[in-house]
């Protein structure tokens, strides 16, 4: 597989049905154009964080989500870098990204390609690509390369993203999943509660999940249910 025209992949994009919303409707053209099963873009909101704006699928959601969690693996690092990063085995994971492999299930398997979404110094976050199978073929890369410049020239032209991580100003693609406003919601809650800022509360947001051995969205949930108050006196202990 070649370079996608962008001719190509809009008209894929119009392909997508209405009910699928905002990011979503990138993610599902991403696939629709690319040899990939799954697809996400996650960006990092400097107010808070780590934040999955789109995955196509429950198994891709997962893995952005511990991404999140744990605070490693190939999207983020990709990201920070701005170097796409190939995965052609699950297996490598567990080596480079510790944290990260020991979240996994051991039924994940496959490859993975997280490309930067960034044009010059603006950069929005990373489409991470997933392959069922390991390995990925050159012209693959080349494809998902190209697809990637165009979701970059699509969410920037939004105008939503400040050149430096995307911030919480919501628009037709910006709009977030339901678990990622849970999050900002629970981090704001959590800022009050412990008279921090909202991305230190984040931080201990992404601690708890980390020591219950839980996703960040899981433990929003609970914070934003009020099933889980986070105590002063037990922070300060």
């Amino acid at each position: 597989m070649t370079a996608v025209e962008p001719s190509r992949f809009f008209a894929a994009l119009a392909t997508v049905p209405d009910n699928v919303g905002g990011a979503g409707r990138i993610c599902q053209a991403c696939l629709r154009v690319l040899a990939f099963e799954r697809a996400a873009i996650a960006v990092n909101v400097e107010s808070t964080g780590w934040e999955v704006l789109c995955a196509s699928d429950s198994v891709a959601e997962r893995i952005e989500g511990l991404q999140a969690t744990v605070g490693e693996g190939p999207g983020i690092e990709a990201a920070i870098s701005g170097i796409p990063v190939f995965v052609d085995d699950f297996a490598l994971i567990y080596r480079r990204w510790p944290l990260l492999g020991a979240a996994l299930d051991l039924s994940d398997r496959g490859a993975m390609c997280a490309l930067p979404l960034q044009v010059g110094a603006a950069q929005v976050g990373v489409l991470d690509l997933y392959h069922h199978e390991p390995g990925l073929e050159r012209a693959d890369w080349a494809a998902a390369f190209s697809v990637a410049r165009m979701v970059t020239v699509i969410l920037l032209g939004d105008g939503h993203a400040d050149g430096n991580g995307a911030d919480v100003a919501l628009g037709s693609w910006w709009d977030p999943q339901p678990r990622a406003q849970e999050i900002h919601q629970a981090s704001g809650m959590i800022a009050a509660q412990l008279s921090i800022s909202v991305r230190q509360a984040y931080g201990r947001l992404q601690a708890r999940a980390f020591a219950d051995d839980r996703t960040l969205a899981d433990i929003a949930h609970d914070v934003v249910t009020r099933q889980l108050r986070f105590d002063p006196a037990a922070e300060e202990s």
